[in-house]
């Protein structure tokens, strides 16, 4: 899935690969402690906040988007 913003993207692709690699090398083994992604996940909530304000987007709309309606 994309970022909602492109130029989030670098940004949530770092945070994805890193968090890939957490779950498989550490959290399937065990370690649930690690929080080697955190400063990631950081920088790309701030750099989607910042998108939503730029776009002006409501919580609302997002939700609307991302699921289906019951038909």
């Amino acid at each position: 899935m994309s970022s909602i913003s492109p130029s989030c993207q670098n940004l949530k692709d770092e945070y994805d690969a890193c968090f890939n690699s957490w779950f498989t090398d550490h959290y399937l083994k065990g370690d649930t402690t690690t929080d080697m992604c955190t400063n990631l996940f950081k920088k790309y909530q701030a750099c989607i906040k910042e998108a939503v304000k730029e776009h002006k987007i409501t919580l609302w709309e997002l939700e609307n988007e991302s699921i289906p309606k019951k038909t």
